[in-house]
C-alpha cells in the first residue's frame, strides 16, 4: 500500500505543473548558457570567488626590475637606447640574480650610440696620425737638409710624399676615429645579455611586419621552439586558432622574435601575448603556441621551464601535463598537472593587490646608480692623481702613485671586462656555445672588482692627508703663501671626503642590493605612470601586464591552480538536486517545500562558493544559480496561484523581501545622508585680499559688503568657469576645490588656469572701479594652491551639515596663500599641484616660476614653491626672458654662488621690474654674502608665521 502510495506520488509529480516549470527553466537556461548569454556574469562572480580565496603564497624569488617613473625621470623618456639596459645587465650578474626576462619588445635595429670613451679614442687616433705624419715631414726636412733632394725636385717630391704617406694618414686617422667614435649598442646589448648568462627576450605570435631573412628565422625556430612536448589529439593548435580568431579576428598569425643578434646571445625567448576576456579583463593565459609542430612557450613559463629542467609535457584535452619537473628548493623531482579551461588555457591565479605592492620591487634606476657612484669615485681617484704634490727630494708624495696605481688597476679592470664581452660570441642553431665566459672568469673578474674596491678602502685609511698637511707646513716655512696652502688642502680634503663619501654608498648599495637580487628571477618592464602597457585582472582596473608574467610564473612555481570545469557541469548538478529535492517534497505542506527547496537553491550556491575557496574548483555560477532560484521563486508564485493557503504564504514571503519600507530603503539609500566623507585626490584653491582690513578702513560697512560682493562673485564665478566648487567664504578669504563631487583628472590644472583668470578678472575689476572712483584702492588676492589626498564630504552635525574638505592637504593650501607675503608674488602653488598641472595634454600651457623649498607652519616637510606667472601663450616677452634670468639665478643661488645670483636677480627685476620676487632672492643673496650661512645650509627656507 505504501509502495503504491508512493508510486502515484511519483507518478503525479512528473505530469505536474511543478516538473514542468522544472524542465522548461532547465532547458531555457541550459540555451542560454550554450550562446554565453551568463558570460559576463560569470566573469564576475568569478573575480568575487578568486578575491574570497586565500591569496596564493608569493614566491620569494620573483622581482620586478622596474622601468618606473624614477628611472624615467633620472635617465630620461622611454625607450632609452640599449646600452643602458646593457649596463643594468652586466650589474644584475654582478649582484647574483638567477635569471632575467625582459617584457620588451626588441624587434628591431637601434642607432648607434656614442661610446663611452669616444674622447679618449679620438685623442688617440689624432696622436698617432699627428706622430706618423710628423715623421714623414721630419724625413722630408732631412732629406733637404743633407742635399738628397734638390730644390728643383723638392715640389714633386713633396706632391708624392702627400698623396703616398699624408693623405692616407689622414685617411686612416679619420676612419679611426670613425670607428672609435660610435658603438654598435645593439651588439653590446647582445653581448650584455650572454654575459648575464640567463637572460630570456620576447617572440611575437602574430605577424607584425618584421622581414627575417631564412637563415635567421630558421636559427631564432631552433633556438626558442620546443620539440618535447606531445599533442596527439592537436589541442594545442586547435586552441591557438580558436584564440586567434577571439582575441584579434583573424589576423594573421607569425613568428617575430627579438632582433637576431640578440636571440643568438640569449638563452631563450617566449611569447607575451596574452588572453584578454570579452569584458576586458585578464584572467587565463595560453602557454603553449604551435608552429610548424614545435612549440613556444609563453614569456614567463619559458624561462621557468629551463630552470625546473623539465623532461617532457603532454597535452591532454583539459591540462598540461609536466614530467619531472626539479622546483627551487626541492631534492626530488614531480609531475606536475596543469589544468586548463575547455580553451587549452591556463586560469591565472592572481595576488590580490597592485603590482607595486606584488611580490618585491626593485627600480632600474638604482642599478644606472651604481654606475654613476663608480664613475664619481673613478673620476675623483683621477683629480686626486691630477693634484700632485712634490717631496723634498722632488719626488711626488705617496698618495698620487697609490692613486695612479688605483687607476690603472680599474682600467685592466675595464679591460678585461670588454675582453670577456668580446668573447660572448653566442650560441649556434643548436644552443652550443660557440664562445663564452668560463666560470672561473667570471669569478676572477668580480674578484678583481672586489679588491679594487678593496684597495680604495685602504687608499682612504692611509692617512694621506697627514702627509699632505706636515708637507704644506714645510712648505709654509719655505715661504710658500698661506691662502695657497690653504685652498690646497682645501681642495684634497674635499676630494678625499668626496671619494670617501662614494666609496661608503657604493658599498651600501652594493651589500643591500645583493640581498634583494641574489638567486632572484627578475622581471624587467615598464611600469611608470606614462606607460600604455597597462590591463585590468580581477582585483585591479589599471595593472602594468609585465605583472601578468610575474602572477603566470608565481601560479606554477606555487602549484596552487584554479580548476575549471564545464558551466553544464552546475546545471547538471543543480537539475538533479532541485528534481530529488522536488520529488521528495512533493505533497508535503507549502511550508515544508518552500523551505527544503529554499535550503536546496542555497546549497547549490555555497557548493559553488566552497568549491572555489578549498580546493580551487571553479564551475560558472551564474546558469545554475539563477536557475535555482527561479525554480525556486516559480514554485513559491505556483503555490501562491493554486491555493489561498498559498496565496496568504507569498504574500507573507514578499511583505518580508519586497514591502514598501525596504524597496524606498534601498532606493533612497540613507547612508549618503548619513555624516562623513571619502577620501579623494584633488586640489584646494584658497584665496585672500592683500591687506583688506586696511582697505575696510577706507570704507562704509554698507560700500564695503556691496565691494566685497561684486568682487568675490568675479573670483568665484571663475572658479565656477573651471568646474570647481566653492566650498565657504571667510570674509574676505574664499575656499575652494577642484575634482569633487564631479571628478575631474585635470583638477590641477583648472586650479592653476582658474588662479590666474582670476587675477585677470581681478585687473579689469580694478581698472573699471578706480576709473570710476568706486573704490579708494586696488584689490588684490593672493591665492595658495595644493594638490593632495583630501577628505571631502558632509561635516557637521545632524542638524547642521556642510558639503566640504578637509586634511593637511588642505591645511598647505592655506598655508601657501600665507607665503605669498615672503615672495611678494601672487599664485604659489606646491610641487604635486604643478608636476599635475603641466602634464598630459595640457603639457606646456602654463608657466611657473620655481622658488624655495620651504617648511611652512605646521608641517615639517619642506614644500618645493612654485609660483603661476601665467599661460604662456600670454605672456610678453620680457617677462619669460625675466623668468630664465632668475632660474639661472636661482640655480647660483642654491650653488651657494651668491655674489653672481645677487646679480642676475637684480638684472631679472629689470627685464621685468613688476617682479617683486627677484629682489626679494637679490635682498638674501647680500645679507648672505655679508652674513654668512651655516655648512649645513640646503636652501630651505623656514616660515615662521602663518
Amino acid at each position: 500500500m505504501a509502495q503504491e502510495k508512493k508510486t502515484k506520488k511519483s507518478s503525479s509529480f512528473f505530469t505536474s505543473l511543478a516538473f514542468i516549470v522544472l524542465i522548461v527553466s532547465a532547458a531555457v537556461f541550459s540555451l542560454l548558457g550554450v550562446f554565453g548569454f551568463f558570460q559576463k556574469l560569470d566573469y564576475r562572480m568569478y573575480d568575487l570567488l578568486l578575491g574570497l580565496r586565500k591569496e596564493p603564497k608569493q614566491s620569494e624569488k620573483i622581482l620586478f626590475v622596474n622601468i618606473d617613473d624614477e628611472s624615467i625621470q633620472a635617465l630620461g623618456e622611454w625607450p632609452w637606447s640599449r646600452d643602458i639596459i646593457a649596463d643594468c645587465l652586466l650589474r644584475i650578474r654582478e649582484l647574483g640574480a638567477e635569471s632575467v626576462v625582459f617584457d620588451v619588445e626588441y624587434l628591431s635595429p637601434s642607432p648607434r650610440g656614442v661610446a663611452p670613451n669616444a674622447e679618449e679614442n679620438m685623442n688617440a687616433a689624432i696622436s698617432a696620425g699627428r706622430s706618423d705624419i710628423t715623421d714623414v715631414i721630419n724625413e722630408l726636412s732631412e732629406s733637404v737638409s743633407r742635399g738628397f733632394i734638390s730644390r728643383a725636385e723638392l715640389p714633386a717630391v713633396t706632391k708624392d710624399m702627400i698623396a703616398d704617406y699624408i693623405d692616407p694618414a689622414l685617411s686612416n686617422m679619420q676612419a679611426d676615429i670613425a670607428s672609435k667614435m660610435y658603438r654598435d649598442n645593439d651588439d653590446y646589448f647582445a653581448r650584455a645579455i650572454q654575459f648575464f648568462g640567463n637572460t630570456w627576450l620576447t617572440v611575437n605570435t602574430r605577424d607584425v611586419a618584421i622581414t627575417l631573412s631564412d637563415e635567421e628565422r630558421t636559427y631564432a625556430q631552433k633556438r626558442i621552439l620546443l620539440s618535447n612536448v606531445t599533442d596527439t589529439g592537436g589541442f594545442i593548435l586547435r586552441d591557438n586558432q580558436h584564440t586567434s580568431d577571439e582575441q584579434y579576428n583573424g589576423q594573421k598569425t607569425g613568428f617575430a622574435p627579438a632582433l637576431h643578434t640578440l636571440i643568438a646571445r640569449a638563452s631563450g625567448a617566449g611569447f607575451t601575448n596574452v588572453v584578454i576576456d570579452s569584458d576586458g579583463t585578464r584572467r587565463r593565459i595560453e602557454l603553449l603556441y604551435d608552429y610548424d609542430g614545435k612549440y613556444a612557450a609563453q614569456l614567463s613559463f619559458a624561462p621557468l621551464l629551463h630552470t625546473l629542467d623539465a623532461e617532457r609535457m603532454e597535452r591532454t584535452r583539459n591540462s598540461l601535463i609536466v614530467f619531472n619537473a626539479l622546483f627551487p628548493g626541492e631534492t626530488e623531482r614531480t609531475t606536475v598537472k596543469i589544468p586548463l579551461d575547455s580553451r587549452g588555457r591556463m586560469l591565472i591565479n592572481w595576488l590580490h593587490r597592485e603590482q607595486g605592492k606584488s611580490f618585491r620591487n626593485e627600480s632600474l634606476v638604482f642599478l644606472k646608480d651604481l654606475d654613476f657612484i663608480e664613475e664619481a669615485v673613478v673620476a675623483t681617484l683621477g683629480n686626486i692623481r691630477g693634484n700632485e704634490l712634490l717631496a723634498p727630494d722632488g719626488s711626488a708624495l705617496a698618495y698620487t702613485g697609490a692613486a695612479e696605481k688605483l687607476l690603472k688597476q680599474y682600467k685592466a679592470i675595464d679591460e678585461k671586462k670588454q675582453a670577456l664581452l668580446a668573447k660572448c660570441a653566442g650560441f649556434n642553431e643548436d644552443g652550443e656555445l660557440i664562445d663564452g665566459i668560463s666560470a672561473g672568469e667570471y669569478e676572477n673578474y668580480f674578484a678583481a672588482r672586489e679588491a679594487f674596491y678593496d684597495d680604495i678602502g685602504l687608499f682612504i685609511d692611509a692617512g694621506y692627508m697627514k702627509t699632505i698637511d706636515d708637507r704644506m707646513k714645510e712648505l709654509l716655512k719655505a715661504g710658500l703663501q698661506q691662502e695657497q696652502a690653504e685652498s690646497f688642502i682645501d681642495v684634497m680634503k674635499e676630494q678625499f671626503d668626496l671619494l670617501s663619501d662614494n666609496y661608503k654608498t657604493y658599498l651600501q648599495y652594493v651589500h643591500d642590493m645583493k640581498d634583494v637580487y641574489r638567486a632572484s628571477y627578475c622581471i624587467i618592464g615598464n611600469t611608470a605612470s606614462s606607460t600604455t602597457d597597462l590591463g585590468t585582472n580581477p582585483f585591479t582596473r589599471s595593472y602594468p601586464n609585465v605583472g601578468t608574467h610575474a602572477n603566470v610564473m608565481n601560479t606554477i612555481l606555487q602549484r596552487d591552480f584554479i580548476t575549471p570545469l564545464p558551466w553544464y557541469c552546475g546545471m547538471i548538478a543543480a537539475f538533479v538536486l532541485m528534481l530529488f529535492v522536488m520529488l521528495i517534497t512533493y505533497g508535503r505542506s507549502d511550508a515544508m517545500q518552500n523551505t527544503v527547496i529554499g535550503i536546496a537553491a542555497a546549497l547549490v550556491v555555497s557548493a559553488f562558493v566552497l568549491l572555489m575557496i578549498v580546493p580551487g574548483y571553479y564551475i560558472p555560477p551564474v546558469a545554475p544559480g539563477l536557475f535555482t532560484l527561479f525554480v525556486y521563486i516559480a514554485g513559491i508564485i505556483l503555490r501562491f496561484v493554486l491555493s489561498d493557503r498559498e496565496k496568504r504564504f507569498l504574500r507573507r514571503a514578499f511583505s518580508t523581501y519586497l514591502s514598501k519600507d525596504v524597496v524606498n530603503a534601498i532606493v533612497e539609500d540613507p547612508e549618503k545622508l548619513s555624516l562623513g566623507g571619502e577620501d579623494k585626490h584633488m586640489t584646494a584653491l584658497f584665496s585672500d585680499i592683500k591687506g583688506f582690513s586696511s582697505f575696510s578702513e577706507l570704507v562704509t560697512p554698507t560700500q564695503l559688503v556691496s565691494i566685497l560682493n561684486e568682487y568675490l562673485g568675479l573670483l568665484s564665478d571663475t572658479i565656477l568657469n573651471y568646474n570647481g566648487t566653492i566650498d565657504k567664504y571667510i570674509g574676505d578669504a574664499i575656499v575652494s576645490f577642484f575634482g569633487a563631487p564631479i571628478d575631474l583628472p585635470d583638477h590641477a590644472y583648472r586650479a592653476c588656469a582658474a588662479a590666474v583668470r582670476m587675477k585677470q578678472a581681478e585687473k579689469l575689476y580694478n581698472e573699471k572701479h578706480l576709473a570710476n572712483k568706486d573704490i579708494p584702492r586696488e584689490l588684490e588676492t593672493r591665492i595658495g594652491i595644493n594638490t593632495g589626498n583630501m577628505v571631502v564630504g558632509n561635516m557637521g552635525t545632524n542638524m547642521k551639515m556642510n558639503y566640504t574638505i578637509m586634511g593637511n592637504d588642505v591645511n598647505l593650501a592655506s598655508r601657501l596663500e600665507g607665503v605669498n607675503k615672503i615672495y611678494k608674488s601672487w599664485i604659489l602653488v606646491s610641487e604635486t599641484t604643478w608636476n599635475e598641472a603641466d602634464s598630459g595634454e595640457h603639457k606646456g600651457e602654463l608657466v611657473s616660476r620655481r622658488l624655495d623649498r620651504v617648511r611652512v607652519v605646521g608641517i615639517n616637510k619642506p614644500v618645493q614653491l612654485y609660483n603661476i606667472l601665467g599661460f604662456k601663450s600670454e605672456m610678453p616677452q620680457n617677462e619669460l626672458a625675466s623668468l630664465d634670468e632668475f632660474h639661472e639665478a636661482l640655480d647660483k643661488y642654491l650653488a651657494r654662488d651668491f655674489k653672481k645670483a645677487g646679480k642676475m636677480f637684480m638684472n631679472a627685476n629689470k627685464l621685468n621690474p613688476a617682479d617683486g620676487a627677484s629682489l626679494v632672492f637679490a635682498e638674501r643673496c647680500k645679507d648672505y654674502l655679508k652674513q654668512g650661512i651655516p655648512d649645513d645650509w640646503d636652501g630651505v627656507m623656514n616660515m615662521t608665521t602663518k
